[in-house]
């Protein structure tokens, strides 16, 4: 199974599920991972502000993937933070 850097399947029809993945050490992971494309994007950043030979396209492309990843990891917080919200208020 391909996977791109988010861990996140390239084929949902071929991809083979897990059943025994664990999402917290999935979402720790996906937590990891977007930390290293932000860090990636600040570095870029600061050798193009001392005035290295960093093309301006490579600096713009790692800090749309770097903001893509934090909106996408932040949009699964927030799914998340509702199913939650929506088991507790379940009445038994």
């Amino acid at each position: 199974m391909k996977v791109n850097n988010l861990g996140i399947p390239k084929n949902n029809l071929t991809a083979k599920v897990n059943i025994d993945s664990n999402p917290v050490e999935d979402f720790k992971q996906l937590v990891l991972t977007v930390n290293k494309e932000l860090e990636e994007s600040q570095k870029l950043k600061e050798a193009f502000i001392q005035g290295k030979d960093v093309p301006i396209y490579q600096i713009m492309i790692q800090s749309q993937k770097a903001k893509i990843s934090l909106e996408l990891l932040v949009k699964i917080r927030d799914e998340a933070l509702k199913s939650y919200k929506e088991i507790v208020n379940i009445q038994v």
